[in-house]
């Protein structure tokens, strides 16, 4: 009789767990370009690089906005000193005349009073005064435009020198360079972006997950991870689950936010994504025991009392490690033929050896 191996199968509990490769990406993506127009004289990154915040990327040529400025300082220059000088002096003489001429009525209108001075010279003063507080109120409206002019110079100043920092594109973001759009000699639009920046502090891995599988989880539920690499086991929280198939692939898109402090998972790896299914009861028998053919899988029960083997249709389920799941065919306690099968025929007598199925 032939050798083989049997073991007695029976229904276990087993972990339905399902095991997804998929690309580790930045999770928040910015396009950054400068506020102003120009051509680009240097680039200080490329693409892949570490960059942290406020570290400068890119420049533009600052010739025609160091004339702006330029230009703007002289005109605020020229207001402030003709506010301190000519201004200033014109309000200061109009007050002094004013008082001058206030002191000049109020004596002679005393002097009125006891006779001493005629009616019209009181008048004439008072005229005086009318006008001395005229042009006193003409220099105060002359300083305040003057000022209103000086600080409409200065918020010109302000914007020119704003529009010559501008020139220098800096990150917003620690992260990394996922694309550099623009090169050295290039005419820059202002908000035309220039480069494409990813976030390194939070990244997000992007599987195709099968349609079975949908049902199964939800957005919010932690799933386990391991990065390859670097060898890492982390956790990660499903942030996002496509309502549409991907018409290629027949895979929805499931995004999984993964933390990353230490800075030591990289854009470009791949993460194993781990999604427990839950608590399966089943027949499990090692995948090579079950033999395929035309009319489908079949497996050998052995008879312990004939010593023979007999071929038996069952219906197989999930593939889970080096066994497969036997949803029909087989009932608790049967022997089956786990080696030594290829070859064997219905009815045939055979010389079994029994093992344990941790063997």
């Amino acid at each position: 009789p032939k050798p083989v191996t049997i073991m007695e199968v029976k229904t276990e509990d087993y972990s339905n767990d399902i095991e997804i490769s998929g690309n580790v990406k930045p999770a928040q993506l910015i396009k950054q370009g400068f506020k102003v127009a120009g051509v680009v004289e240097n680039v200080y990154v490329k693409e892949g690089d570490n960059i942290s915040e406020g570290q400068t990327l890119m420049s533009l040529k600052t010739h025609d906005y160091e004339l702006g400025v330029m230009a703007a300082q002289a005109q605020y220059e020229s207001l402030d000193m003709q506010l301190k000088s000519k201004i200033d002096s014109s309000v200061n003489q109009a007050k002094a005349n004013l008082d001058f001429v206030k002191t000049q009525l109020d004596r002679v209108r005393r002097l009125h009073e006891k006779g001493a001075v005629a009616t019209k010279t009181v008048e004439e003063l008072e005229v005086a005064l009318v006008v001395a507080e005229n042009k006193y109120q003409e220099a105060l409206d002359a300083r305040e435009t003057s000022i209103a002019q000086l600080r409409q110079a200065e918020a010109a100043l302000e914007l020119a020198q704003s529009q010559l920092n501008d020139t220098v594109l800096k990150s917003p973001i620690n992260g990394t360079v996922v694309k550099q759009i623009s090169e050295i000699g290039e005419t820059m639009a202002p908000g035309y972006p220039a480069f494409v920046l990813g976030r390194l502090d939070t990244l997000e891995v992007e599987i195709g997950a099968p349609d079975n599988l949908i049902d199964h989880i939800k957005k919010g539920e932690k799933v386990n991870l391991f990065i390859y690499g670097i060898n890492k086991e982390i956790e990660g929280v499903i942030s996002n689950i496509d309502t549409t198939a991907d018409p290629e692939t027949r895979t929805f898109g499931v995004k999984i936010d993964i933390e990353n402090p230490d800075g030591d998972i990289k854009p470009g790896m791949i993460a194993n994504v781990v999604i427990s299914m839950g608590k399966t009861s089943s027949i499990m028998v090692p995948i090579d025991s079950v033999i395929d053919d035309a009319e489908g899988s079949l497996i050998f029960v052995y008879d312990e009392e004939a010593q023979t083997v007999s071929t038996r249709q069952v219906k197989v389920g999930e593939v889970q490690e080096d066994r497969i799941q036997i949803l029909d065919g087989l009932k608790d306690g049967e022997l089956v033929v786990i080696n030594g099968q290829y070859g064997l025929l219905d009815g045939e007598k055979v010389n079994a050896r029994r093992v344990e199925e941790n063997d």
